[in-house]
């Protein structure tokens, strides 16, 4: 009897009742939110890289070297030198180690030089391996591969070709438009900034900068790394009767650069990754620093933390202001209910059921909020989990009902009901004279 007296009394007041619902159902929409998107982003930060031991880079916060290489966010403050990188990739702790190099962009995307070592070493999340949606891994110097979202948004298929441009802004006045490249592989979806760059073959990096500082785009003279792997035997008498594409190719498989941006290392054993680290660290010949990726997202995170404490204490004062509206409103209606309550007690009902009804009202009212809040947040998230996943390269997995967010929910409801306790106690105290009397 008594949850039909309150959805009836509810009911006879639903406008401002569902306006009072709607401002808790957004308040908890907020800290559902919030929560839920910190908990994502910190998955994601996460899975971005995994199967590294370390990443080597010039001396500087471990923090900075951790967003430039990974994700690409940033300018290093030194490179290494390639030497070095020679050095310590030939070491005897070193399975694996592959150089990567930035600074070039196009159309606002990282380009990442690279070699082809990088697609079978880099791993992402649980060691998942990249994998190729279209094509394959660049061979040649005028080839690139595109993550998943440069291909999309930038609608680039399988042979298309593309320029590359000097600097990170979206807008540069330098475009290495002498040296176009073919698109020969685009990767599926990863969540991670591998997403939102553009990979090239290292020679190329330094092939373009090589040839834009000579006229007439000669090949550049440069050292030889590795003996040329070309199928063609690039005379000075056969050259001529190549075109001008075909030979940088040709150049390019004999090109090593300067130095390169940092590198990633995989080491034959885990045991020594602190040993190595330390070795890298002390390194003589030029000032480096090495660092466990895991170790540095949790430094990073630890930064960020600040952000997230505040984000929950806004969510949580939205809440509060959405609570204590509740509260307004049933106070505000106690004196339009003076009579109704006053009946109930001529009738026979006891103080303490008048006390529960204002307290079940209150609960019903936040349930609705509450219900109605989880529900928007799971159904926009289903809906767009999709979009966020091409617009920001962010995988959001829905929202569970979980203990976690069970345990807001009867937050909000407990709260909800010790804020009412104030109508509740007044409705409580309210003469019976006072209700039954005729106002003049």
């Amino acid at each position: 009897m008594l949850l039909r007296i309150a959805s009836a009394s509810l009911w006879n007041r639903r406008l401002t009742v569902l306006l009072t619902a709607f401002s808790i159902a957004v308040s908890v929409f907020i800290m559902l939110g919030v929560d839920h998107l910190k908990n994502e982003l910190k998955t994601s930060f996460g899975r971005t890289v995994s199967g590294v031991d370390l990443i080597v880079g010039a001396r500087t916060g471990s923090t900075n070297l951790l967003l430039y290489s990974v994700f690409r966010i940033g300018n290093p403050s030194n490179n290494l030198s390639w030497q070095t990188y020679q050095a310590l990739s030939q070491s005897k702790e070193v399975a694996w180690a592959v150089p990567i190099s930035l600074g070039d962009s196009h159309k606002g995307y990282r380009v990442l030089g690279t070699t082809p070592d990088y697609f079978e070493h880099f791993k992402y999340g649980s060691r998942q391996a990249l994998v190729f949606n279209q094509g394959q891994a660049f061979h040649t110097t005028q080839q690139v591969v595109l993550g998943s979202e440069v291909a999309a948004k930038l609608h680039y298929h399988l042979g298309d070709e593309l320029v590359i441009s000097h600097g990170t802004g979206e807008v540069s006045f330098t475009h290495h438009d002498a040296y176009p490249f073919k698109v020969v592989g685009i990767l599926e979806p990863t969540g991670t900034p591998v997403d939102q760059t553009v990979h090239v073959n290292l020679a190329s990096i330094e092939l373009i900068h090589s040839s834009g500082s000579h006229a007439g785009h000669d090949h550049p003279q440069v050292q030889s790394s590795t003996p040329a792997s070309s199928n063609h035997e690039h005379t000075d008498d056969h050259d001529h009767d190549h075109d001008h594409d075909h030979a940088e190719e040709g150049a390019g498989h004999h090109l090593q650069p300067g130095s390169v941006t940092a590198m990633l290392v995989g080491l034959k054993s885990r045991i020594g990754t602190l040993t190595f680290q330390r070795k890298v660290n002390e390194y003589k010949a030029e000032p480096l620093l090495a660092i466990i990726p895991g170790v540095a997202l949790a430094e990073l995170w630890q930064m960020m933390g600040m952000v997230e404490k505040a984000l929950a204490l806004i969510a949580l004062l939205v809440l509060l202001a959405s609570l204590l509206g509740m509260t307004t409103m049933l106070l505000a209606s106690m004196r339009e209910r003076e009579r109704e309550i006053a009946v109930l007690r001529a009738i026979g009902a006891h103080a303490s059921f008048v006390l529960l009804l204002i307290e079940l009202e209150a609960i019903l009212i936040a349930l609705v909020g509450a219900a109605a809040g989880y529900l928007g947040l799971a159904g926009l998230l289903a809906l767009l989990k999709g979009w966020i996943s091409s617009e920001y390269g962010l995988f959001i997995n829905s929202l569970p009902l979980s203990g976690s967010t069970l345990g807001y929910l009867g937050l909000i409801v407990g709260l909800a009901a010790v804020l009412a306790l104030v109508p509740a106690i007044l409705s409580y105290r309210t003469a019976l004279s006072r209700g039954l009397s005729v106002r003049v």
